[in-house]
């Protein structure tokens, strides 16, 4: 099986992750119809989302969000050290967990929102034991707050922010200045567009509330089912690996696994989110569970105990898109 190359690095990955992502897109553009969709008004979302009606542009800019994600992946991965440079194995469950949960005939704002999420994650850890980083944080925030006016529920990472700054560095009032400048700047920016023209005033605000006052049980398609539950499985021995051997063998690594661990536990928000669905919420969770999972699956010594647990994920994307072409 493919799986022991995933743990050679790149050139050795690359062949394999190539593959699957145009089986994918090709899959995604002959299916017929869609299992889950998304729900939830979003500002800037509806208004893009209803300018692209072609199927063919809705599955290539799905795609490119989760390409533009797998490549973040990939370099928190090697250039942040949470995981070893030769595991490939984080970024190939980020594609195919976000592979599966977009579809052909709705733009996904969730998968859009991961970018901005992930550039603002690597842009903090970046920071780590260096000076002159006030340009890093304004950026990481900037990009993080312009995200809740693609989907609102990343406003449950604008706190995640300041933890895991705190995580990262000491605590000094100039760069939790400008981080806050930074959330700042693109609601002004919005509110001043609101003004001038008269629309949608003080959105982020509203929305905010109407967010929070909607928390519920989230709707689970049953085509989803043994793909949550599987991913679920294999989170808790992912987690419970990294808890009994340890973070890592650096400062560095071991900090990274701990903002990790406080990313899982805020997308728990994201789980009750007015209009969440199994698609979503595994969209919500790729990033941190892609960590978790694929250090678990790259320190298993035994290649046909992680092959196997590979094929069961692939049965398991195998069932949804045979739901997508009404084959069962």
């Amino acid at each position: 099986m493919f799986t022991n190359v995933l743990n050679k690095g790149v050139r050795s990955g690359l062949a394999i992750m190539l593959s699957f992502f145009l089986i994918f897109i090709v899959l995604s553009i002959f299916s017929k119809v869609a299992i889950e969709s998304n729900n939830y008004p979003n500002l800037f979302y509806n208004y893009f989302a209803n300018k692209v009606n072609s199927k063919l542009a809705i599955v290539l800019i799905n795609y490119l969000f989760v390409l533009l994600g797998s490549f973040l992946i990939y370099f928190i991965t090697t250039n942040q050290e949470i995981a070893d440079k030769a595991n490939f194995f984080p970024v190939f469950i980020y594609m195919t967990l976000s592979s599966i949960s977009i579809n052909a005939f709705q733009i996904s704002p969730q998968a859009f929102t991961n970018i901005f999420v992930l550039f603002s994650v690597y842009k903090l850890l970046d920071t780590y034991r260096k000076e002159n980083v006030l340009t890093q944080l304004f950026q990481a925030s900037f990009w993080l707050s312009l995200s809740a006016f693609i989907t609102i529920s990343s406003i449950i990472s604008f706190p995640l922010f300041f933890i895991i700054l705190l995580v990262l560095r000491p605590f000094y009032w100039r760069e939790w200045a400008v981080s806050l400048l930074g959330f700042f700047a693109p609601v002004f920016m919005f509110e001043c567009i609101a003004y001038l023209s008269d629309f949608n005033r003080w959105y982020i605000f509203s929305t905010t509330n109407l967010y929070f006052n909607q928390l519920k049980v989230p709707s689970f398609s049953e085509y989803y089912l043994a793909l949550l539950a599987f991913t679920f499985v294999l989170l808790v021995l992912s987690v419970l690996n990294s808890l009994v051997k340890g973070f890592g063998n650096t400062v560095k690594k071991q900090r990274a696994k701990f903002v990790l661990l406080w990313i899982l536990f805020f997308s728990t928000f994201g789980f009750f989110s007015a209009g969440a669905n199994s698609s979503i919420i595994l969209l919500t969770y790729a990033f941190p569970i892609s960590f978790f999972i694929g250090d678990f699956l790259f320190a298993l010594k035994e290649i046909k105990i992680t092959n196997t647990i590979v094929t069961l994920l692939l049965v398991c994307i195998a069932l949804i898109f045979l739901a997508q072409y009404q084959l069962i």
